[in-house]
């Protein structure tokens, strides 16, 4: 399917009617005229088909220019061309300040092989809403280098600390993931031992957080599947049940998992105060489950709070929902993200988790509690049949255990996740 556009004789130049039509040229559907982006990229779930906005018509609802190349659109869903949304100011929304993200890159390259997730990413936006307090992504190259952009485009003055508080949408990434993929030498495409050539989105932000993400993600999954790349998607969001169709249409090449550290919701409400609750995406998954769609487990980080009886009680819940692997990893206290979680503790009057937390700042004691709550992961997992655990321990806790200790986590981090999806 494609747009086909008819300018209006009684109009101006950008005074024009759109409509999608089939490939034997019947009308699908009439949008009148400026269709927004929200109606466009819904039509292409409704109609379960890609539609390649570039060079099809559509003009820039500030200057009248066609939309050839990149885009973007305006708090209203008009389209813009890419110089009228580089030069727009950001806007506020519940909140959050939105923009259009500048961002060349469109499949990055990713270490991620080394934790048997992916060998490439694509992230849909730069931020996040969520806002979770522990994510380390802001101190990541990709976000920690670009105060400069941060500050022009959404007035970001600390891009940790005001992580939740921005969101830069790349809106032509699908149509940018076609023209890369259809260019692309599959000769030369990178594929490692436990990457296996998968592609995961998202690495650093939430690619279902919204439904304008959500709209960005199912193109480029969808471009995805055309080709036959193994697609990872990691997400927080319950809004991952709405592509169902599309994911099913993977024939088995596509796994999707949601990240849940732990079904405490009041330490959940605390350090990811706005994601989605634990339950939810629990639901999300039975979803997939019941549909028959890949899925699989983040249980990470989880933290120095949990016994053995709350581990119990996750497993349990995964185990319900079949998934292929639940990665785990406990919680890191390196970095200000660590010590914004127990900020928010106390600010929240959670004392005694807050001083849980603040232990593993104690020379050593992270160590002990990072070896103690992996083995009691795994320890617990072998009471369901269903449940494989793919532990990845940092170097930093390998080097600081020795002996059989040492070799059984450098075992751990050469393993290959058991998933089927992507051989």
């Amino acid at each position: 399917m494609k747009l086909e556009t008819e300018r209006d004789p009684d109009g101006g130049w950008y005074d024009r009617f759109v409509q999608l039509v089939d490939d034997q040229g019947h009308v699908v559907e009439e949008f009148g005229k400026n269709p927004t982006l929200n109606e466009l990229r819904e039509a292409e779930r409704r109609h379960s088909t890609r539609i390649n906005l570039w060079q099809q018509g559509l003009v820039c609802d500030e200057c009248g220019n066609q939309i050839n190349e990149r885009f973007s659109a305006r708090q209203d869903g008009h389209l813009l061309c890419w110089d009228c949304a580089t030069s727009s100011e950001s806007h506020e929304q519940g909140g959050l300040r939105i923009n259009a993200d500048p961002t060349k890159s469109v499949l990055s390259e990713s270490k991620l092989h080394k934790k048997s997730l992916c060998d490439y990413v694509i992230n849909v936006a730069t931020g996040c809403r969520h806002g979770c307090k522990f994510c380390y992504v802001p101190s990541t190259p990709a976000v920690d280098n670009r105060d400069e952009m941060l500050d022009d485009r959404a007035d970001v003055d600390d891009p940790q600390q005001d992580w939740g508080d921005y969101l830069l949408y790349r809106d032509d990434l699908p149509e940018r993931v076609q023209r890369g993929l259809e260019e692309t030498d599959f000769q030369n495409w990178k594929t490692t031992d436990r990457g296996r050539g998968i592609v995961m989105l998202s690495s650093g932000t939430d690619c279902y957080q919204d439904r304008r993400a959500a709209q960005i993600t199912r193109g480029c999954v969808h471009e995805l599947i055309e080709h036959d790349i193994p697609t990872r998607i990691l997400t927080r969001s319950p809004n991952v049940t709405r592509d169902i169709d599309l994911f099913k249409q993977a024939n088995g090449s596509l796994t999707v998992g949601s990240s849940i550290p732990s079904f405490d919701t009041s330490l959940i409400s605390v350090l990811e105060p706005n994601a989605p609750p634990p339950m939810a995406r629990w639901e999300a998954l039975n979803e997939l489950f019941k549909a028959g769609v890949p899925r699989f487990v983040s249980f990470s980080p989880t933290y120095p709070t949990m016994g053995r009886e709350d581990i119990h009680e996750a497993l349990s819940w995964f185990s319900a929902i079949d998934p292929e692997v639940v990665f785990h990893e406990p919680i890191n206290p390196r970095g200000i993200n660590f010590e914004m979680c127990i900020e928010a503790l106390e600010d929240e009057g959670l004392e005694s988790e807050a001083d849980e937390f603040r232990k593993l700042q104690r020379q050593g004691k992270w160590v002990d509690y990072a070896l103690d709550q992996i083995e009691m992961v795994r320890d617990v997992a072998t009471h369901f049949e269903n449940i494989t655990i793919h532990t990845w321990p940092g170097r930093d806790l390998i080097e600081a255990t020795n002996g059989t200790q040492q070799r059984k986590f450098k075992q751990m981090r050469r393993q290959i996740s058991p998933e089927p999806f992507a051989e």
